[in-house]
């Protein structure tokens, strides 16, 4: 099972392996492949790749895609655990452009609700890939993100905001 952790591929409502079903109960199941029904991809590995629509994130089963499909790298920053990295890019649509701003518009919530420990959390990846679009939209609500929250927080924001405008 997953040692870089429980909110995988292999335990999402939107592996069609799971049917439907969120957790370990259709991880046996190899009649039916691994294949992730909101991004259209086959998952190799799915006890090893991630995404943010993950009922640890979404609880509410949110179908529009929400940030890249991450896969197990190296290992994170301090030298402990697993790390993640990027395997497929976020789609870019306006149904995602504007799904992310409506998330933005309302991080405090999602925040306070997204309790699971890996990173990134929803936030985060939300803030980031607004970035990664140079979303001009999300321009103002970043910059006070960067200018209003603890440093964890802001360093990402401004990362953000100088992809947005330009800078990176």
């Amino acid at each position: 099972m997953p040692n870089g952790g429980s909110d995988c591929c292999g335990t999402c409502w939107f592996n069609r392996r799971n049917r439907g079903e969120r957790g370990y109960n259709r991880a046996g199941d190899t009649d039916v492949e691994a294949y992730c029904e909101i991004r259209d991809v086959r998952i190799g590995n799915p006890f090893w790749t991630y995404c943010a629509n993950h009922p640890h994130r979404r609880p509410q089963r949110d179908p529009i895609p929400i940030g890249p499909i991450m896969r197990a790298g190296e290992g994170d920053s301090s030298g402990m655990g697993y790390g993640r990295e990027v395997w497929i890019p976020s789609p870019d649509t306006e149904e995602v452009r504007q799904h992310l701003l409506d998330l933005l518009n309302r991080l405090p919530t999602h925040m306070a609700a997204d309790r699971y420990p890996a990173r990134p959390g929803l936030a985060e990846v939300v803030v980031r890939q607004l970035g990664e679009f140079k979303e001009r939209r999300a321009e103002k609500r970043i910059r006070w993100l960067g200018e209003n929250m603890p440093e964890s927080w802001a360093g990402v924001a401004r990362e953000a905001l100088a992809k947005i405008q330009g800078e990176d």
